[in-house]
């Protein structure tokens, strides 16, 4: 394919881009409504709050595997079969694992089968999504649209967690999750219809080979270095505001209101996701101009006081959540888009799809590992000792990035 041929025009960029932004605002409610999905394995499991929080992380770390073992086929399927091909399954496959919940009335194995459906899903959606910005974008902006696609990601954080608030209160029933997944998955049914007014991207489709070996090959070929391991890292950092957040606020009795009718997860959310918007607007432009590595090293510096900063909250302290839903807003606003444009720029357009799901893999990973590991851990030694250790492994992970490849 000619250099011409692959290079996106402004026109389709600008169509493309606005579709995919709605259809990220759209989505990303019901799957930011999840970090009540503790909430929903405590009331299958009654009576336990330790053994509901390890069964939430193993659910959790089940649902990881079963999203980073079909990675290396999603890429290869997004490259041949299309990005908003790929992106409509993701789409089906979230909707009938979110709606299944409804079939349950204990934990059992239905529960993880359902969860690995949904993070199938999920895999599904962001492999072909970032794929399909990235062929839209001109390199100039690319960075910026994988940050502006991800403000979209950022109002659904605004939204979601306080619509499931909401709905659920402080004492849910059945027939609040039942209200509850039922608007979840309403809000993804919206997003799937603009998929069908999205043009093709130019160099997406091809013929090729589905096998693992070509997965395993092509990586090798554009490997993209240790910014995999920062992948790594910021999925185990995003086990806390993803997955246990609300477990956190249970185990604690965090739950009381605290301005009108907004409860701890609401306004932590509001602050969390509204800085994080706001941090990646302002500064959209800031990696392209000064340096992708110089914006996430500010991005991790952040993160890493963010979880510290939650050892600070307690039930007579508990505006001090101010502290990480800024800083880790800060950190995830600043952070995302720089490490994902990092982790694809060396894959060549016909491959991009495999580069994006080796990126995601990388994020699978961390909460494969993390999700059992801190669950397990709180229970030994309680949430802050968990806190600190996520701080620490972003730390060190990412110090040994830097020093392989400079901040400028």
């Amino acid at each position: 394919m000619s250099t011409a041929a692959a290079a996106p025009d402004n026109r389709l960029y600008d169509r493309s881009f606005l579709l995919a932004f709605l259809s990220q605002v759209l989505f990303v409610p019901a799957n930011a409504a999840l970090v009540h999905y503790a909430e929903w394995v405590q009331f299958l499991y009654p009576g336990d709050e330790d053994k509901a929080l390890l069964e939430l992380g193993y659910i959790t770390s089940f649902g990881a595997i079963v999203g980073f073992v079909t990675r290396p086929w999603l890429g290869q399927l997004v490259n041949r079969l299309g990005a908003r091909t790929i992106w409509m399954i993701g789409y089906l496959l979230f909707i009938a694992g979110f709606m299944g919940n409804l079939m349950l009335d204990d934990v059992n194995w239905v529960i993880y089968s359902l969860r690995g459906i949904m993070f199938l899903g999920v895999a599904s959606i962001f492999t072909s999504s970032i794929t399909y910005i990235t062929l839209t974008t001109p390199e100039s902006r690319r960075t910026e649209a994988i940050g502006i696609l991800g403000v979209g990601g950022f109002i659904g954080f605004l939204i979601g967690p306080m619509i499931g608030d909401m709905i659920l209160g402080t004492n849910p029933g059945l027939v609040e999750f039942e209200q509850f997944f039922w608007m979840g998955s309403v809000c993804v049914m919206a997003s799937m219809s603009l998929l069908f007014f999205m043009p093709s991207p130019p160099g997406n489709v091809q013929a090729g080979s589905l096998s693992l070996k070509q997965f395993i090959r092509t990586c090798r070929t554009y490997w993209p270095g240790s910014i995999i391991y920062v992948n790594i890292a910021f999925g185990l950092s995003m086990t806390v505001p993803l997955h246990l957040l609300k477990k956190f606020v249970l185990d604690n009795e965090l739950n009381g209101v605290m301005v009108g009718e907004l409860g701890f997860i609401t306004i932590f959310y509001l602050v969390y996701a509204g800085w994080g918007m706001t941090i990646r607007i302002l500064l959209k432009n800031a990696p392209d101009r000064i340096g992708r590595r110089k914006i996430l090293c500010v991005g991790v510096i952040s993160m890493v006081l963010g979880y510290c900063g939650y050892c600070t909250i307690s039930v007579g302290n508990m505006w001090m959540v101010l502290v990480p839903a800024l800083l880790c807003g800060t950190g995830h606003g600043l952070t995302y888009h720089c490490m994902t444009a990092l982790s694809i720029q060396t894959f060549p357009s016909e491959n991009r799809g495999t580069g994006s799901a080796l990126a995601l893999m990388a994020f699978d990973c961390g909460i494969l590992v993390g999700m059992p590991v801190m669950a397990r851990l709180v229970v030994w030694q309680g949430y802050n000792a968990m806190f600190l250790t996520v701080a620490a492994t972003i730390t060190i992970i990412s110090a040994i990035y830097f020093k392989q490849n400079g901040i400028r």
